[in-house]
């Protein structure tokens, strides 16, 4: 028929191209799991466990793709023209650097969730003492002016003004946050620490680059006595710190949630902030006992997922361990 190509030889040899070829690259056919360990095995990895049931679960190109690296024999690649791998290498070995990347994932999370909370709180506190008119938060003047935000150094100032007001109007007039619904229902306005629950870090890395130069360096004064730092050992960290902290900790907080590689990632605005450069930033808004526990649980679990393997020095080199403050 005319018009009815679905299903026509034509049409399958078409659609088969089509999925072959993306950007003029082939694809790479399927694999079973069967397969998959067969690959690896041909290519160098010795299959010392259940690898099967782990690829089931974790899937191939998370665990191989994704933490094949230092157990890549490069010479041995560039005569042969794919991956293989340093004598002696074992599943278990990319099992593990994948196992201890997801564990840093885990607990780096739960750290970053601290973070954001105090930053969230200092941020509400400071920004509704010094505005405590109704809906405070809506009202551009309250925020830094064009010429204040441009001396933080950053840009697009009228889009990002425009784009915070919208996410806060929205919050306060569709969020089904039960406190802000609450609120709505029942009074006149919608507190910025009640409305704030409902913001991500991302957005209150926003709120806090918007607010006004002195009413940043209040909420990190604010962050430093919550932690037990103002005059202490930990010290006062200024606005500028806090701006360039808070863009790393969000990535990461990102890179973590969407479970991504993080003890090799570069990360922040430029890229080049690694995992140590990342803690120095997070120290900032942990007490000092909590730092310490992160710090342990990296060394520890370093030191628990190598097995011996020389693998440990790739993680440390990767990681930037070496600039790592004593706690």
């Amino acid at each position: 028929m005319a018009g009815c190509f679905y299903g026509t030889p034509a049409h399958t040899s078409r659609r088969k191209t089509a999925f072959l070829l993306l950007g003029g690259i082939v694809q790479k056919p399927f694999k079973t799991i069967s397969e998959q360990v067969s690959l690896l095995s041909s290519r160098g990895v010795e299959i010392d466990m259940d690898a099967e049931s782990i690829l089931m679960r974790n899937g191939y190109y998370p665990i191989v793709n994704g933490y094949k690296d230092p157990f890549l024999d490069r010479d041995a690649i560039r005569s042969t023209g794919d991956d293989r791998y340093k004598p002696g290498t074992k599943f278990s070995d990319l099992y593990s650097l994948f196992e201890f990347d997801r564990d840093l994932r885990e607990k780096t999370f739960h750290y970053l969730i601290r973070a954001e909370s105090v930053t969230r709180t200092a941020c509400s506190y400071v920004f509704s003492e010094a505005h405590q008119e109704p809906n405070s938060y809506l009202v551009q003047d309250n925020f830094a002016s064009a010429e204040e935000y441009t001396g933080y150094g950053l840009k697009n100032y009228i889009y990002n003004m425009h784009t915070l007001h919208d996410e806060l109007f929205k919050k306060a007039t569709k969020s089904r946050n039960e406190s802000i619904a609450h609120y709505r229902e029942n009074y006149e306005d919608i507190p910025l620490w009640i409305l704030a629950n409902d913001l991500t870090f991302g957005n209150i890395e926003h709120f806090f680059k918007l607010m006004k130069p002195r009413e940043q360096s209040e909420v990190c004064k604010c962050i430093s006595r919550a932690v037990g730092k103002l005059g202490g050992k930990g010290g006062f960290f200024d606005a500028s710190e806090a701006r360039k902290g808070l863009d790393v900790l969000v990535k990461t907080r990102n890179l973590c949630a969407h479970d991504e590689r993080l003890y090799c990632a570069k990360i922040g605005g430029r890229r080049n902030a690694d995992y140590i450069q990342f803690l120095l930033y997070l120290r900032r808004y942990l007490t000092d006992g909590e730092y310490a526990e992160l710090v342990k649980f990296i060394a520890e679990s370093v030191g628990s997922h190598s097995r011996g393997s020389d693998v440990v020095a790739h993680v440390l080199d990767k990681m930037g361990f070496g600039r790592l403050p004593v706690a």
